[in-house]
């Protein structure tokens, strides 16, 4: 009997992860059509030029339109699947790369990188990837109090941390020629531009790696919220799987950093609003959150481009998900305030 009963509930999870999926997939289809569809530049779809190489409207479309689409694509999803593993690892539904620190320890990697004359090559990554494993590595272990995890402390690491990353960076820019300065500051705006197709390439290998890996690793999150004694009561090896998580998760923050600056909120939105409509099931929720950090990066992005059309400039999509982040954050807090309150 109880064995029957579990198979009905795995049909029963299976199902709804396939219509979850089915759906977001869907979704983010119509946001990368949306988002080559429409630009500031009016394409003649019925001339069929966009389909001739060397012509300027195949230039547009594919070069410049899909390629950022697609990288919108790629670092929502890495940053909305980190703020699953991190909102985990700390048990806290307020953690995210940009909120714990990680994006800026990235940040400051990648400005010693471009200050050292790195670029936009494979250095610029190695750097943003150093600096999340290490802001995140100090911000875990201010965490650890007495040998136990706690959330509010890792949050307020955080919080001193991006203030005394941001300084850091301020020094950089401010030490180094003028150049670099420009290029620096740029890139920590946050934003999408057209990318190298090979650089791409690169950061979508290295994501899906990660995702995989932590959609292998979901049954092992499902048991870290337990607790730690809870999760090892399950015969999970919970220093070991901890280790994994942060190095994934570091690796993730640091591919989506490098190619697009520091984006924040990503990793909060997109989770707390599909743990309302999957459940707080890692199997079906990690990879829910990174089809759904995809859909909405790509969707931020096009409304970003086509909102400020008529005043002819282009804010980075940064701009968009703060505003849309900040008081998500806001409420959030005063509902966890609230439930302390209980």
């Amino acid at each position: 009997m109880l064995a029957c009963a579990a198979m009905i509930a795995a049909r029963t999870s299976r199902k709804r992860l396939g219509l979850a999926v089915g759906v977001l997939f869907a979704g983010l289809l119509v946001a990368l059509l949306l988002a080559i569809a429409l630009g500031v530049e009016p394409i003649d779809w019925a001339s069929g030029a966009v389909w001739r190489p060397g012509t300027s409207e195949h230039a547009i479309v594919m070069s410049v339109r899909l390629g950022r689409a697609l990288l919108g694509a790629v670092v929502g999803g890495a940053l909305a699947a980190a703020g699953v593993t991190f909102q985990t690892l700390v048990r806290n539904p307020l953690a995210d790369p940009y909120v714990l620190g990680v994006s800026s320890g990235a940040s400051v990697g990648a400005a010693l990188a471009i200050v050292a004359g790195a670029g936009q090559g494979a250095p610029l990554a190695l750097g943003a990837f150093g600096g999340a494993l290490g802001a995140l590595g100090l911000i875990y272990r201010l965490g650890v109090v007495r040998g136990r995890l706690v959330p509010h402390v890792v949050l307020l690491a955080g919080v001193v941390f991006n203030a005394f990353s941001w300084a850091v960076i301020v020094v950089l820019a401010s030490l180094s020629r003028p150049g670099t300065t420009a290029e620096m500051l740029i890139w920590l705006m946050g934003s999408l531009s057209a990318p190298d197709w090979l650089r791409l390439g690169v950061a979508s290998v290295v994501v899906a790696i990660g995702l995989g890996a932590l959609i292998a690793l979901a049954p092992r999150m499902n048991a870290l919220v337990l607790g730690d004694e809870g999760a090892h009561s399950l015969g999970v090896d919970v220093p070991r799987t901890r280790k994994l998580l942060l190095v994934t998760a570091s690796v993730l923050t640091a591919a989506a950093v490098a190619m697009a600056g520091p984006i924040g909120f990503v990793g909060i939105i997109v989770p707390h609003v599909l743990r309302l409509i999957v459940g707080p099931d890692h199997r079906m929720l990690v990879p829910s959150s990174a089809l759904g950090g995809a859909l909405f990066l790509s969707t931020c992005d096009t409304l970003t481009r086509m909102s400020f059309l008529a005043i002819g400039s282009e804010p980075p999509v940064s701009v968009l998900t703060a505003l849309l982040g900040g008081p998500f954050f806001l409420v959030l807090l005063w509902q966890a305030r609230d439930k302390r309150a209980t």
